[in-house]
This record gives structure tokens, sequence and C-alpha cells, in this order.
């Protein structure tokens, strides 16, 4: 068995301490943050192109990785890289295709749910990521939102028409140039009644 050796003790014939070990196990995850109130009503009017339209404070549904299940839907995920509780991430594989058509590895959130009552629903979805694109793709179609570095926080948004007591499933997964590998980073879903 290898006995791990960081570059500060390279060369030393000694193992690890556990105390030393406890020191290098210790890694720091971005902290990925959902979006102000105020943002996200310059974003969806921005994406409405209705300089009238608000956001109400509170969400009908949010969805994390501590709370994947409510009443009104819940998220079910293929392939998560890791499932965090400690932090509140869900760690996602982008998306790579394979040689074939319908070939294709990374990580996958399904997600579905229910309206309240007769409206126009914004679906938020609140990541990070090394240039990651996220999609969230749905009736809708296929939204996207960029993120530069794991410094930021990046926001994608739909918008859907229900009845009271209709469902909706939908999907987010993450992407990077060139058919690439990387790891996005998915704080919440969010869903709130326009």
């Amino acid at each position: 068995m290898n006995k791990i050796k960081p570059k500060s003790i390279v060369g030393k014939s000694k193992p690890l301490t556990q105390v030393q070990l406890k020191k290098y196990q210790k890694g720091k995850v971005s902290k990925v943050k959902t979006i102000s109130l105020i943002k996200l009503k310059t974003l969806v009017r921005e994406f409405t192109g209705d300089s009238n339209v608000t956001v109400p404070g509170t969400p009908v549904m949010e969805l994390t990785p501590r709370h994947p299940y409510d009443t009104l839907g819940l998220m079910d995920v293929y392939r998560p890289g890791r499932w965090d509780c400690t932090y509140d991430l869900l760690y996602m594989h982008t998306i790579v295709q394979g040689s074939s058509i319908g070939q294709w590895e990374g990580t996958v959130a399904y997600l579905n749910f229910k309206a309240t009552q007769n409206g126009t629903y914004l679906i938020v979805g609140n990541f990070s990521g090394y240039q990651i694109t996220m999609r969230l793709n749905g009736p809708w179609g296929n939204n996207t939102a960029y993120n530069a570095t794991n410094q930021d926080s990046g926001t994608v948004i739909a918008l859907w028409s229900g009845s009271a007591n209709q469902k909706v499933s939908f999907t987010m997964n993450c992407i990077t140039k060139n058919n690439g590998h990387g790891l996005g980073y998915l704080k919440s879903v969010q869903v709130y009644l326009l």
C-alpha cells in the first residue's frame, strides 16, 4: 500500500500521523448561493421582456440535496457525482456524448412538480461550476445558463403555464465546451407562482 506523501513531506520516510492526515483530508467546497430576489426579478424581466412581472418572495416548492422530496414534487438523479448533504450540493458530471447517437455518460436530475393552482410558474435552477453550462429541459424546450468559475453562482430559468393539479416533468444536466469532462454543482431548484 502506498503511503500518502503531500508536497510538504515528500522525501521523508515516515507515514503521516492522524493529525497530519486530518489536515490534508479537509477540503474546501465552493459556496453556491441562490440568486437574490432582486437579481431574480431582473433576470425574469429580461427573460420575459415584461418590466411589470413580479416574483413573490417565497417559492411554492424548493428542492435541494437535503430536501429532494416535497408534497408538490421531487428530484431523482441518475449517476450523481456526489450527493453531499454536508454542503447541500449535488455534484453533477457533465454530459459527454459517446461515439454513437444515444450513447452518453454524465449526471441527469429528473424533476417533477404539481401545480397548486392555474397560473404561470417560474422554474429556477441554482448552480455553479468551472465553465459549466446548465441545461433545463422541459415542455418549454431547452433553456441554458453559463457559469464561468467555481466562485460564481449561476441561475437557469424557465416558465411553465399549468392548471391546478397538473404535473410537469423536466430534467437538468450540464455540459462543457467541446464535449469535455467537467463538474457542476446543483444547489437548488425552486418553483415560484408568478
